[in-house]
């Protein structure tokens, strides 16, 4: 079979070989001078030639044997027969061996075993070919690409399924592949063997195992063994596990294994339902993950993806290991060196060595570090001089030699291994005087040292750089990600930056927005980097500032100042075979590791919500945290699926996904989760916050957490400690994240719930304290501590179930243990503030005094009084002036009131802690009284617990207060005793006093009870015992004295009633004589002083309470309706799960057909033609362009260390007023309640609402209430919303009908709920509108071809919103497209419909003199009629946003029987001069009679009781078509008409318009001109059957001419529309509608009265139900146009060839055959650059080309877009102005693009997506005037996107991949509507789209098939490419345009191909046979053949773009020319 293969080598081998120096022929005639090596080798040669012949020939085993055996020898000598033996076919002959030796065997015997020649055969083919490639990159080059795969495999076929031989086989494959033949016999003897003995042997053979050399010999083997046929386990669990144990021996291994594809196979066996035995599932799992952690195709990712969710919808879990172990990716692209083996790239014409100084930077990875050699990394040379090197020492340290020095230098580093290391070198030419060099690993600086600059090489020669060491003895064995050398030297602070952009980045440093390609571990650690320099040094905070700004805006380093940029996805190799030199080349054993890691495959999927929807189905703990990790695991390393993840909102997602499944999240997910966060839990001091906006989502979720496991509560819990005590990070954790996110006040919160259990509550509490504590600050813990302690340390006197506070299941407010909860935080900020630094932070925050007061309360528990008193305590500690500022406040005279409330002996320690100090503490001292004040109040503690003891009801209180005064009573003993100081106390009166009037009012209330129990004797005792203390003591007055000595004696009498009456104290020598009556009055009076000032600061402070309450409750109430509706929006995005089950998502829905409506946004002239999914969310594909993921933040860098705070001097003023105030001012926050919640989330980023309208969007007959919102940079209209009387946005469902009813629409609140939106600039104009005759109507027009139609309540609302929407659209000016551009000539020449493409816009806001231009066009045939008819329609204010006006357009065919319609004749049209009711005579005379009877009896009189359109005949006709389906069922109450009366047949319903008496009259719609499918019942709607025939309704039935296609009745009926007798006969339809004759008599033409505009006032009609009919009429007998014309309308001028406009002679579609080219090129580009897009630019009148990878932007010729579109580029996107680059967007992965307008690109990816742009323009920026912002990303192609068209008139993106579709976008959405499919796979790539302007149909075309749909991607026809004679490099058809006209009657098609012909096709259905269905057809009407040059070329120049422009045709060739082709003048 292969001898196919052999070449006649008799003809090469005849001339001299170019490998034997003496060729036989030439005999040399002196032999002794013939040297004896030559001679030898001469001889080798001969003898392979010879062998390698005879191999050819030999047959028998024995022969070839003796052959192979000669042959093996002969090699074995020479190294140059290796050569000899591929020039003479070798390689062929051997497979040809190969495949023929198995057949022999069979023939020849029938034995069991195989014979021993057949093996020795088989063994020698093996040796030899392993012999032939080793070393020898010729051989092995040759048998990858000339043998290939392929064909050794089939070779070896044979061999490998017979059982006999298989064993054998792939030994010898094994061996071949190692390059040893220690395995010839491994897989033999293995029958009856167990796993385990396999195992042994594999241990065994491990010193065997070496690298891979022909990894082709594996892939054979591995097929082999897994063949379905192949039944023998054992050895496909060796194949499997030798595969593995490879893989594990060497990095190299691994390249090379997962480069050959086996993933899908493996995966499949994994997944077989029988299931593997255990042992081979092990290895198999084993060898998957080595594999897939390197690469895996995107094909084999999906296939991965699709089979984890079953079709029950649960997942594998099989599956769902192998996707969570294959994301870990390890791996970037990379270069495997085993060394010797170098990179060298060559650069022509520049110095080798930068005279400015150079940095070399690479990312590279060491397997092993030889132990006695050192190794070259990096070189420059100089011819055969090295100029510069650095190399490798076995230590891992750093070495450089240069022409500079004689001593190398040593560089200190360690450079790991099995790690991948950033190496960034520097070196200075001059740095200040020294040049220097630096080195930096993974961007930290590690040695500096002066060393001289290389001296330059002067003589230019070519310079190589080389990466690698490629000298003989090299051994080390590494991996290289990527090189760059720049020829600057870098600043210090980028190398940190560049490492942290880690291995993937390979691009070249120029996108200005670097720091979205950071992860967010990078970016974190970027930070934190920043961070601490900010702090350290706190005076360069400019420098880090700066140093911001530079990563903010790229790094500054000019794309020129790059020398070299190595890596495998960028880089190109030079390919000898293909004879392409590029600047690099590989040397030695380089071999490219291309690792697609799963991350990548999965952006390619589907982005983040592929690994969301995996979470979301995860039905087990063991599932759920599998999930997480790939969802973790595939955002870490990937800054697209990160940015994916945010633009989805993704983190809300999960947190909602995880709140349904709390209970199933264990340890291990939550670990996963968290180290995603940032949280490191090996070494928790490294633990931070990385991705904050996850954080914010996920961690700070306690609702989430509250509901989880309590072992999971706990450690979440405990995580804040970690981040903020524990971590070394902490002080940046706190700062630069955590402060921004209000911790604290979600902790109070959680505290005001129930979610979490009573058990928690400690936890909770030690949280709230470590994120107190870690930023102790007024707004994040001081403030909203307080006011939360100010409202619920006391039970509240307003009510605390009020009103106030919504209920509900989800925020369930815990109001029974509020107080419990706060009084625990209470005692946890006492805590806080004994530290000193807490303390003086929290008096500089607030006036300590009131708060006192404030916390304290009217009846405070004994656990508040207690804090209080100790919060006070520490104050008199700290400050001296503390006592004073307490008392301005009369805190000592409220503590006086309040204090006796709360007393027990809790609050007796804390009262005297603050009489005495901290002197208490030590026993010995004599304890001094440091602050008197408390005194009163303890004394009225005493006081009122005497009052208790003997007054309260409640026995239990009693013995508790006896117990207190006890307690107190020794305690005031006691200190009297010891304490001098406080002796001293009592000089004050007052303070005598107080103890006198309880002592008294006690005595006294004993001396009156009956019985006295044991508790009040004692009391009385101690009682007693202090006051004689206090009398005896000289401080107190005489007279206060005597006052206790007389209670004495009382006391004792009532205790001691029998002793003797006299006590033993003499009253006289206690008290003295003198009395002291003075001291006493002055006392009294400060008291009553006092009383007044205490009596305000109560109040005032009860009043401060009351407001903190309020404001709190306001608080809470706040913070549960946001949480509320933050919940139904997350729940309501599904969005992102939607667009990965539709048509061509990763798990569609197999057999779902979609359905179908009309599309409101309008093509051309208002027509609507397009459908779009009927559904009720399309899946987004927005994107937020200023979101970025790792960003810098702006740092708040704390310029006092909070260790230095000083003390701040008292911020409380002395006077009471001024405390005052401040202290509110401070607590008190304004809660605004947010009315406007409910659409904030719909706002775009940024916007601000300005104005809010309640409106009704009319759609159809249905009117949809909802909020029109000006935005300041947006409009937007929310369906389903409205603003109440308080301005709240409310649900329509929930607001009363009064708000929004439009009398006469009829309501729909739940179908199509939208929320659009428009930016500003997209405002076009606006029409005041009337709707059912009330003008209260506006119609808005957008840029995007939409429009909206809406209805206000009144006139005034209606002219406010148009003043706004005026003075939006002066202040953006108008748009360069308006239509006075129509004037110039070049665009003169451009036919009708390129001006109407500028004009199509124009039909909005129409005014009298634009109707005039209009009429004059019309009349000089420059547009259509069926344009002008729209116009009319506009002007008269027809839409067809509203059913009950909409556009009329006239029957203009009047024969529905005919085969085929004559056109020219007059009878097969209709009367156009007569309405439809008066077309026949019985007809006007029934209309004149009903006319004259309606006269006789008084009433306005009319002709008709129908009307010619209403809402019920526009429903009628589109019946079939959403939403028209609904609105008919709408109109006719919920169900269809008879089915007799629908409109069923074409013919019926003329015949009815027309004929019948009892008939409508009504005329037609825009649709019976432009849209096929409202005939079609594509939805298969059962409208039953009819009643005559009993047939079942279907599509509509077509007149004989239409062939039975909807298609081609709309083309017949548009071209009667068009025709002669039409455009002659129309104005007087015109006069009937819009016209003078509009209500005339003689001309049978006058309606219903209320048909007229002006004959009713809705308004004014009071009565509901008179309204409501009223209403009904309008809807029933419709609504006739506003009228317009008060003339006769003048007629169309017809001279000349009435299809062109007027003036015009020729037109391309009549007169191709006179087409002629330019004589010499329009524009020349150069040879090279082949015109791949001509664009035109109308100003400046031109086409411009534009070569490959270039396109202009639309009439800005000076402004392009450019991109790299080489294959394996990626794909940066360059925004160029005049020359210069004003941006470049990196990892665009832009394969193709086109401009949509001006303001909007479309690119196609490698990516497989198409991203969608928007130019913003900003003249005031100088550097960037131009930029582009993403705005969004379109999912749904499989493989590589190859070309995009776009058109901005039919908002239509078509975009064609290698995938065999090409794929329809809606340009205004970014939504998928569908695929038209060419074929599956990269050989039906569609390279080719085109859109028809006019018509919307769309050209697709593939090297197969050129295709024709309609803009609904229905198939018209397609054409056969196959039989075209191919060209090897390009497709059949290259190039493809449309001809643009208004209106064509021949469809034209220009399609350029690569043999230098321009074929001009159209189609039509004129080859249908007749009575069968049209069948259209292409039709050639002329090929234009080019002109060549042919002096200068012998090959015809191939069109590679094609344009028309008016009648002109453009092309451009790949000779970089362009041409025009023009008609005669």
């Amino acid at each position: 079979m292969f001898r196919t293969l052999f070449t006649p080598l008799s003809a090469r081998f005849s001339l001299p070989s170019p490998l034997s120096p003496r060729a036989s022929s030439e005999a040399p005639e002196e032999p002794d001078e013939l040297d004896p090596e030559d001679f030898a080798r001469d001889v080798l040669v001969e003898l392979m030639r010879n062998a390698t012949e005879r191999l050819k020939t030999a047959d028998s085993l024995v022969e070839r044997v003796e052959v192979l055996t000669e042959i093996h020898k002969i090699m074995l000598q020479d190294v140059c027969t290796k050569d000899v033996f591929r020039e003479m076919d070798g390689f062929l002959v051997l497979m040809s061996v190969l495949s023929t030796i198995h057949p022999t065997f069979s023939k020849e015997t029938r034995e069991e075993a195989a014979s021993s020649e057949l093996l020795e055969a088989t063994r020698l083919v093996f040796v030899i070919l392993s012999e032939a490639l080793h070393k020898h990159n010729e051989n092995v080059e040759y048998f990858k690409t000339a043998v290939g795969l392929e064909s050794f495999a089939q070779a070896t076929v044979g061999l490998v399924s017979d059982a006999r031989t298989i064993k054998q086989t792939i030994s010898f494959l094994t061996s071949l592949a190692l390059h040893n033949f220690a395995w010839s016999r491994f897989f033999l003897h293995i029958t009856g063997v167990d796993y385990a003995a396999v195992d042994h042997k594999f241990q065994e053979f491990s010193p065997q195992l070496g690298l891979i050399h022909v990894p082709e010999a594996l892939h054979v083997l591995y097929d082999a063994v897994t063949r379905p046929t192949q039944d023998n386990a054992l050895l496909r669990y060796m194949g499997t596990k030798l595969l593995e144990r490879l893989t594990l021996h060497k990095h190299r291994n691994q390249c090379v294994l997962s480069s050959l594809g086996l993933e899908r196979s493996l995966f499949e066996r994994l997944c077989t339902p029988a299931g593997l035995p255990k042992a081979e599932r092990q290895v198999v799992q084993k060898l998957l993950r080595r594999l897939l952690d390197h690469n895996v195709r995107t094909d084999d990712a999906r296939l991965m993806f699709q089979r984890a969710i079953r079709e029950d919808n649960t997942l594998d879990p099989d599956v769902l290991e192998v996707l969570r172990a294959g994301m870990k990716v390890k791996w970037p692209e990379h270069f495997s060196l085993e060394s010797p083996a170098a990179i060298r790239v060559n650069k022509t014409g520049t110095r080798g060595l930068p005279s400015t100084g150079f940095t070399f930077m690479l990312w590279l990875w060491i397997e092993q570090v030889p132990r006695d050699k050192k190794h070259n990394i990096f070189s420059i040379s100089s011819g055969e001089r090295s100029i510069f090197s650095v190399k490798l020492l076995p230590d891992g340290s750093l070495e450089c030699e240069s022409t500079g020095s004689k001593e190398p230098v040593a560089l200190k580093a360690r450079l790991a291994k099995g790690r991948w290391t950033h190496v960034t070198l520097v070196h200075y030419p001059h740095r200040g005087s020294k040049p220097t060099i630096r080195l930096f690993i993974d961007g930290t600086m590690v040695d500096s040292v002066n060393w001289p600059y290389p001296r330059g090489d002067s003589n230019g020669t070519e310079c190589p750089y080389t990466v690698g060491d490629n000298s003989s003895d090299a051994c080390l064995n590494w991996c290289l990600a990527s090189a760059y050398l720049f020829s600057i030297p870098l600043s210090d602070e980028l190398p940190r930056f560049i490492h942290d952009l880690g291995p993937r980045y390979v691009a070249r440093f120029q996108a200005a927005d670097l720091i979205r390609f950071l992860t967010y571990e990078a970016a974190t650690a970027l930070n934190i980097y920043l961070y601490g320099r900010a702090e350290q040094h706190r005076g360069s905070a400019v420098e880090v500032k700066n140093l911001i700004n530079s990563f903010k805006n790229g790094m500054g380093v000019s794309e020129s100042s790059i020398v070299v940029a190595l890596s495998p996805s960028t880089t190109h190799f030079e390919d000898k075979s293909a004879g392409e030199l590029n600047d690099a080349a590989m040397e030695g054993d380089v071999f490219v590791a291309r690792c697609n890691g799963l991350d990548l495959a999965m952006w390619e999927i589907g982005g983040a919500a592929v690994s969301l929807k995996l979470v979301q189905f995860a039905n087990n703990p063991h599932e759920v945290s599998r999930a997480l990790g790939v969802l973790t695991d595939g955002l870490r390393n990937s800054w697209q699926n990160s940015e994916d993840m945010e633009r989805l909102r993704g983190y809300d997602i999960l947190a909602d996904i995880l709140r349904k499944k709390c209970q199933l999240i264990n340890m291990t997910g939550f670990e996963t989760l968290f180290e995603f966060l940032g949280m490191n839990f090996k070494s928790p001091d490294h633990s931070t916050i990385v991705n904050a906006v996850a954080y914010r989502a996920i961690a700070l979720d306690f609702q989430l957490w509250s509901r989880t496991r309590h072992e999971i509560q706990r450690v979440h819990l405990e995580h804040f400690v970690t981040l903020l005590d524990a971590s070394r990070h902490k002080r940046f954790n706190v700062k630069q994240r955590m402060g921004k996110m209000a911790v604290v006040r979600k902790l109070l919160f959680v505290l005001q719930t129930d979610w979490y259990e009573q058990e928690m509550l400690p936890f909770l509490l030690d949280t709230l304290r470590v994120v107190a504590e870690a930023n102790f600050s007024i707004d994040d813990a001081i403030r909203p501590i307080v006011s939360y302690l100010a409202a619920n340390l006391h039970e509240s006197t307003i009510d605390s179930n009020g009103a106030s506070s919504p209920r509900s299941i989800m925020s369930r407010i815990d109001h029974v243990n509020a107080q419990y909860k706060a009084e625990q935080v209470f005692k946890l900020l006492a805590s806080i503030l004994d530290k000193t630094v807490m303390f003086n932070k929290f008096t500089a925050a607030l006036p300590l005094t009131r708060i006192c007061l404030l916390l304290l309360g009217d009846r405070p528990s004994s656990l508040t009084a207690t804090l209080v008193l100790r919060m006070i305590s520490t104050a008199l500690g700290m400050s001296t002036s503390f006592n004073r500022k307490f008392e301005l406040v009369s805190g000592w005279n409220v503590l006086k009131l309040v204090l006796p409330y709360g007393w027990d002996a809790q609050v007796q320690d804390a009262a005297f802690d603050i009489l005495l100090g901290r002197s208490r503490d030590k026993r010995e001292i004599v304890p001094v009284v440091i602050c008197p004040y408390i005194v009163p109040a303890i004394f009225a503690s005493l006081k009122m617990a005497l009052d208790n003891s003997r007054i309260s009801d409640d026995l239990q209180v009693r013995v508790t207060a006896i117990a207190a005064v006890e307690h107190l009573l020794e305690a005031l003993i006691d200190v009297h005793s010891s304490s001098p100081t406080f002796r001293e106390v009592f000089k004050s009166n007052a303070i005598t006093q107080s103890f006198i009037d309880a002592y008294k009012m006690f005595s006294t209330s004993v001396a009156h009870s009956v019985e006295i129990d044991q508790g009040t004797v004692r009391v009385l005792e101690k009682l007693s015992h202090f006051g004689l203390s206090i009398a005896l003591d000289n401080a107190v007055a005489s007279t206060q004295k005597q006052e206790i000595m007389d209670i004495l004696q009382s006391t004792e009498s009532v205790l001691n009633p029998r002793a003797s009456q006299e006590t033993s104290i003499d009253p006289a020598a206690v008290v003295g004589t003198k009395a002291r009556r003075r001291r006493m009055a002055s006392v009294r009076l400060s008291m009553q002083l006092g009383e007044s000032a205490v009596k305000r600061s109560i109040i005032r402070i009860h009043e401060w309470r009351k407001s903190v309450i309020s404001t709190e409750k306001k608080r809470l109430r706040k913070t549960v309706l946001d949480l509320r509706e933050h919940h139904r929006q997350v729940a309501s995005l599904t969005e992102w799960s939607t667009v990965l089950t539709t048509e061509r998502g990763l798990w569609a829905k197999p057999g779902e057909i979609p359905q179908w409506r009309l599309d409101d946004t309008e093509g051309p002239y208002r027509v609507r033609k397009r459908l779009e999914h009927d559904e009720e969310k399309p899946p987004s594909s927005k994107v937020d362009p200023n979101q970025q993921i790792g960003d810098v933040q702006e740092l708040d860098v704390d310029t006092n260390s909070i260790t230095q705070i000083e003390v701040p001097p008292w911020s409380e003023s002395y006077e009471l007023s001024s405390t005052d105030v401040d202290g509110e001012y401070r607590l008190g926050e304004e809660i605004v309640d947010d009315k406007h919640r409910r659409v904030r989330h719909e706002l775009e980023p940024g916007d601000v609402i300005d104005a809010v309208k309640t409106v009704a969007r009319i759609s159809g007959v249905d009117s949809s209430p909802g909020l029109l919102i000006f935005g300041r940079t947006h409009l937007y209209l929310l369906d389903g919303l409205v603003e109440n009387d308080d301005g709240e946005v409310i649900d329509a469902h929930d607001a009363p009908r009064k708000l929004f009813f439009v009398p006469g629409s009829i309501m729909d609140l739940d179908s199509h709920q939208r929320a659009q939106r428009w930016p500003h600039d997209q405002i076009m104009s606006f029409s005041d509108r009337t709707f059912l005759f009330r003008d209260v109507a506006l119609e808005v027009y957008f840029r995007d071809s939409r429009s909206l139609l809406v209805v206000f309540l009144d006139r005034k609302q209606r002219q406010e919103i148009t003043g706004r929407l005026t003075y939006i659209i002066s202040r953006l000016g108008l748009d360069p497209s308006t239509p006075g551009r129509m004037k110039s000539p070049f665009v003169g020449r451009l036919s009708a419909k390129v001006s109407s493409t500028f004009s199509a816009k124009v039909l909005s806001g129409f005014n009298s003199d634009e109707l005039s231009i209009a009429q004059r066009k019309w009349q000089s045939r420059e547009i259509s009629n069926f344009t002008y008819l729209s116009i009319l329609n506009q002007v008269s204010g027809r839409t067809p946003s509203d059913a009950t006006q909409y556009p009329v357009f006239p029957w203009v065919l009047g024969d529905y029987n005919s085969a085929a319609l004559d056109l020219s004749s007059p009878e097969t049209f209709r009367d156009l001069s007569l309405p439809m009711g008066a077309l026949t005579s019985a007809r006007q005379e029934a209309a004149r009679s009903r006319y004259e009877s309606l006269m006789s009896v008084g009433e306005k009189p009319f002709h008709y009781g129908t009307h010619f359109s209403s809402s019920m005949i526009v429903c009628h006709f589109l019946i079939r078509l959403e939403p028209f389906t609904h609105m008919f069922k709408t109109l006719q109450g919920g169900d269809w008409d008879l089915p007799d009366r629908l409109f069923i047949d074409m013919k019926r319903a003329y015949t009815s318009a027309s004929q019948d008496i009892r008939g409508d009259v009504r005329e037609l719609i825009p649709e019976f001109y432009s849209c096929p499918e409202f005939l079609e019942n594509s939805a298969n709607l059962d409208f039953g059957v009819q009643q005559n025939t009993g047939e079942k309704i279907h599509d509509v039935k077509l007149p004989p001419w239409a062939k039975q296609d909807p298609l081609l009745f709309i083309v017949m009926n548009r071209k009667a529309l068009e025709s002669d007798y039409v455009s002659e006969h129309l104005p007087q339809w015109i006069d009937l509608i819009w016209g003078y004759k509009q209500a005339d008599p003689d001309s049978y033409n006058v309606f219903h009265p209320l048909s007229y505009e002006g004959a009713i006032d809705l308004d004014a009609i009071t009565d509901d139900l008179e309204r409501e009919a009223t209403v009904g009429i309008i809807h029933n007998f419709g609504q006739t146009p506003r009228k317009i014309f008060a003339a006769p309308h003048p007629p169309r001028n017809m001279h000349g060839n009435s299809s062109l406009p007027l003036g015009l002679i020729y037109g391309i579609a009549e007169d191709y055959h006179l087409l002629t080219q330019s004589s010499r090129p329009l524009k020349d580009l150069g040879p090279d650059q082949p015109v791949r897009e001509l664009v035109l630019d109308l100003i400046g009148q031109q086409v411009v080309a534009c070569p490959d990878g270039t396109i202009c932007i639309p009439s800005r010729p000076h402004e392009a877009v450019m991109w790299d579109s080489s294959l394996g580029s990626i794909g940066a996107l360059k925004v160029v102005v005049d020359r210069r680059v004003s941006q470049v967007v990196e990892s665009a992965f832009c394969s193709c693009a086109t401009f949509a307008d001006a303001e909007t690109l479309v690119t196609g990816s490698t990516d497989n997506t198409v991203r969608l742009w928007r130019v913003a323009r900003n003249d005031r920026n100088r550097d960037q005037p131009i930029a582009l912002q993403l705005t969004h990303l379109m999912r749904g192609h499989t493989a590589r996107v190859c070309c995009v068209t776009a058109s901005r008139a039919w908002s239509l993106i078509v975009s064609g991949s290698k995938d065999g579709s090409a794929a329809l976008w809606d340009l205004n959405s970014g939504v998928y509507t569908r695929s038209i499919w060419h074929g599956s796979g990269e050989t039906y790539e569609v390279h080719l789209a085109a859109i028809n302007e006019s018509t919307g149909y769309i050209a697709s075309c593939s090297r197969h098939r050129l295709w024709l749909h309609t803009i609904n991607g229905r198939p018209i026809t397609s054409l056969d490419l196959t039989d075209v004679a191919p060209s090897p490099i390009y497709p059949p058809i290259t190039s493809l345009a449309f001809l643009e006209r208004d209106y064509s009657h021949t469809d034209l098609i220009a399609t350029g191909g690569p043999d230098g012909a321009i074929s001009l096709r159209t189609w039509n259905t004129d080859s249908t046979p007749e009575g069968e269905k049209a069948h259209w057809q292409f039709t050639t009407l002329k090929t234009l053949k080019l002109k060549t040059e042919s002096r200068f070329r012998s090959s015809t120049p191939c069109v590679t773009s094609l344009k028309f422009v008016g009648e002109s045709l453009y092309h451009g060739e790949d000779t970089g020319k362009m041409f025009g082709w023009e008609l005669p003048d």
